[in-house]
């Protein structure tokens, strides 16, 4: 159990404070603890809603000298380990954003999301590397890795990053960049939450104005020929395009279009970034035209701020549980056993089950840290169920659990750090997400930046003493 926080301390703490700070049973606790899974529920001793960097130092000194351990939450989105006990930094006001037409690069706060940004940028004919949302907050996901829809052109969010103003365990403000602690700036691109709180973060922009996407959705039944064309044709794409093949049991509401509603299909979703977009997409889809007639077809050129449409992401929180695996390719076998997951005939409970392409920028070894252990995958899948009912979520998580094992034949072993959610971020599949070596030097440099594991309540790196890392297995999952 963790202790709670002496008087005086809180009393100190909030009256130098521009932000707010909540303690259980105060009005405003539950709202500010609220993750966007509504299946993450956190019980912190204080919670702290920093207005900016001043504030996260005052909440992270007064962690250090009460002994709790620190949680960082901007959108709500990913919460890997519940802040339970703990101090939770809310950064969600911290939405500042500011991009240099100069250096094409932005500089924004903890606490912006990519919608944030997508406008500031557009407006002088750039655009960042964001993921299948812009509903998720920047900072955390770079610190992840981040790959979206234009990944396999220009790599991870992370390798795009050029400085960061980092609040250390030791309770100091420092710049992390390629000359400035440089240690800690390779760990922060990719390395999660473990070295530190980033206030703010720089990093590169692209001159991208449109692109070439949408999906093309067939009826679950036709899965095997369409997982049988699909690994013929993602063989063959340039780096330009990111591609992806996806079940979706489509849910029966209003907002989605009358072909697809309460529908099972399957999904062929791509986006292209290059010279001549309509005529070069269009070419790129040949093999589809010729396929068949889909149920609904979505593909077209796109502004760079439409590109949500590609995944249509949920926007309002919900309940759900995820699992995802590094598969080694699209074989026969592998095609049979995604058929047997989330086929016609599967009954899943799962909202989806996403296998998305890797290679070009995603899979050539940099010299920063890589996210995915560098990994011989071809594809990573991703299952999602949303959970509505307690019922729902026992289903959701009893075939995940199917899913893994079933998948395990064709699986890496290798894992991806933002694909951790909740139940997924074991301290095993935290370490595999990483190679030997990096996991080594990452291990290393915990012992002499975060030595008794402030920075916890995460996709977790302990450090290497054993009383800690006996300590930090408990708080690395979520209960």
């Amino acid at each position: 159990m963790e202790k709670t926080i002496s008087g005086s301390a809180l009393e100190v703490l909030k009256g130098g404070l521009k932000g707010d700070a909540y303690a259980p049973g105060d009005e405003g606790y539950d709202e500010a603890c609220a993750a966007w899974n509504l299946n993450a529920h956190q019980h912190p001793a204080l919670v702290v809603v920093a207005e900016g960097a001043a504030d996260v130092l005052a909440a992270v000194r007064l962690a250090r000298d009460e002994g709790l351990g620190i949680g960082v939450m901007a959108t709500g989105h990913g919460v890997a380990a519940p802040c339970d006990g703990g101090v939770l930094i809310n950064t969600s006001r911290m939405k500042g954003v500011h991009v240099d037409p100069e250096t094409s690069a932005a500089r924004v706060e903890a606490g912006a999301k990519w919608a944030d940004l997508v406008p500031e940028a557009a407006a002088h004919g750039l655009a960042g590397l964001q993921g299948s949302t812009s509903q998720v907050g920047i900072v955390g996901y770079t610190m992840g890795g981040g790959f979206g829809w234009l990944g396999r052109k220009y790599g991870f969010a992370a390798d795009s990053v050029k400085e960061a103003d980092v609040v250390t365990a030791e309770g100091e403000l420092v710049k992390a960049n390629a000359h400035e602690n440089a240690d800690l700036f390779w760990a922060l691109k990719g390395g999660g939450g473990n070295f530190g709180i980033v206030t703010s973060l720089e990093f590169a922009l692209y001159p991208i104005t449109h692109v070439y996407g949408g999906n093309l959705f067939y009826p679950v039944e036709k899965a095997e020929e369409v997982l049988e064309l699909y690994s013929r044709w993602a063989r063959d794409l340039p780096d330009e395009v990111s591609s992806a093949v996806t079940f979706l049991n489509v849910p029966p509401i209003p907002d989605v279009p009358e072909p697809l509603r309460g529908k099972s299909v399957i999904t062929v979703r791509s986006c292209y970034t290059g010279e001549d977009l309509a005529e070069k997409g269009e070419e790129m889809l040949g093999p589809w035209r010729e396929f068949g007639e889909p149920i609904m077809d979505t593909f077209g050129v796109m502004p760079y701020e439409a590109m949500d449409m590609i995944s249509m992401d949920p926007v309002d929180p919900i309940g759900a549980y995820g699992h995802s695996e590094m598969l080694l390719d699209l074989s026969p076998e592998t095609r049979k056993t995604l058929v047997d997951l989330a086929g016609a005939d599967s009954d899943t409970p799962l909202l989806l089950l996403e296998m998305r392409q890797l290679g070009g920028a995603l899979s050539r070894p940099p010299a920063d840290l890589n996210p995915m252990g560098r990994s011989d995958a071809a594809y990573i899948m991703n299952g999602i169920g949303a959970t509505f009912t307690p019922e729902m979520a026992q289903a959701v998580q009893a075939y995940l659990a199917y899913v893994a094992e079933t998948a395990k034949p064709h699986a890496t072993g290798a894992t991806y750090v933002n694909f951790m959610d909740l139940d997924g971020a074991s301290p095993e599949r935290v370490k595999a997400a990483y190679s030997p070596e990096d996991w080594k030097r990452l291990v290393e440099l915990k012992d002499r930046r975060d030595p008794d594991n402030l920075f916890r309540y995460n996709r977790n790196v302990p450090p290497s003493s054993a009383e800690v890392a006996s300590g930090t297995r408990s708080t690395s999952r979520a209960t």
